[in-house]
């Protein structure tokens, strides 16, 4: 037989209308964060940024580079319109990509489509760790080693930098290179690519035996482009170089271990080095600032929690300047969810000058 209770004695449940109102409240303050987090990463900010060469050839006096790095295939509007918007009213001498321009399927019509924004403009451009890798040296449907989105890239005017360029001349000159042709020794890798092309001479001939010859004499080319561009360097000359990973503290203590080597060049000191990769950490929590970077930059515990100081912006390891862009897209060696966080996709306008800045 149920018990009976006394309505009159029978204890009122409590209600917690402050644990409702609280809980209502931080469902509301999640949805309204995730929803202009997605405005936010919609939208493209300039940042405009003077940095100091103190060797910078006159004629390079106010040299303004429009650094943009890590697009990983994304588009800002139709023909990257949200871009072009930003840039109006801009003006700029050169265009600097520093990798990562394909999406995670190895899509790169929107590359495409940020190269058109720039129809008058030098776009320099190197590969990053995500993209597909630059050069085929098996079977492939093209007559060309070079990756698709690399030849279709130049096709409209881009410049693969696979070798370094002069912007400048006179007594002294303004030199653009990827960062790895500095330490290349020419002498050894010549002897290794004549090696493999005489092993590969001795296969059968084959779809893919053509492909790795193609490979090879494109690299044995690119070498003797990296050769000529080191007779013409002198001392006086300002080096600026394009690395897609941002340059740790080693890094550079091997890089200028190797200047300070004969290495066929008169390169002693790299002025300027122009990275992406972290994305800006990606997340980006109040107060606290980056939350992750790819454990293999050596920032932080494992990538977690890095000095902001590295991350993004300029920064200065052993007397080289290095900026690192807060990039446009996402990364997946952060190990991140796939989405910005309070990290708004940034391009920078950078400016060359010789007169001390903040």
């Amino acid at each position: 037989m149920a018990k009976y209770q006394d309505p009159i004695f029978t204890e009122k449940k409590k209600s917690h209308p402050g644990l409702i109102i609280t809980l209502i409240l931080i469902v509301l303050i999640l949805l309204i964060t995730i929803f202009f987090n997605i405005i936010n990463n919609s939208r493209v900010s300039l940042e405009k940024r003077s940095i100091t060469i103190a060797s910078l050839p006159k004629q390079a006096e106010n040299l303004r580079i429009l650094h943009i790095s890590d697009l990983h295939g994304l588009s800002f509007g139709k023909d990257q319109e949200r871009i072009a918007d930003t840039l109006k009213g801009s003006h700029y001498d050169i265009v600097c990509f520093t990798g990562d321009a394909t999406d995670a399927n190895g899509n790169y019509d929107a590359f495409l489509d940020l190269i058109r924004l720039f129809p008058n403009t030098p776009f320099y451009f190197i590969s990053g760790d995500e993209d597909p890798a630059p050069l085929i040296a098996t079977a492939h449907s093209g007559t060309s080693p070079k990756a698709a989105y690399i030849q279709q890239a130049e096709d409209l005017g881009a410049i693969y930098l696979d070798a370094p360029v002069k912007l400048t001349s006179g007594t002294s000159s303004l030199w653009l290179s990827p960062e790895w042709v500095y330490s290349v020794d020419a002498q050894v890798t010549e002897r290794a690519l004549n090696t493999r092309q005489e092993e590969l001479m001795q296969e059968p001939d084959s779809p893919d035996k053509s492909a790795a010859l193609a490979a090879i004499t494109y690299q044995q080319d690119r070498l003797e482009r990296i050769r000529a561009a080191r007779r013409q360097m002198l001392p006086s000359d300002t080096h600026i170089a394009l690395s897609h990973h941002p340059l740790t503290n080693q890094d550079m203590h091997n890089l200028l271990e190797f200047l300070n080597t004969d290495n066929e060049s008169h390169v002693n000191h790299i002025s300027l080095i122009l990275s992406g990769h972290y994305v800006g950490g990606q997340w980006q929590l109040p107060l606290i600032g980056p939350l992750k970077v790819p454990a293999t930059s050596g920032l932080g515990n494992n990538g977690w929690f890095p000095d902001r100081t590295f991350v993004s912006g300029l920064s200065y390891t052993l007397g080289i300047a290095q900026y690192v862009s807060p990039g446009l897209g996402t990364s997946a060696e952060n190990g991140l969810p796939g989405m910005r966080l309070f990290n708004t996709p940034t391009i920078t306008l950078i400016t060359l000058t010789t007169r001390m800045t903040n």
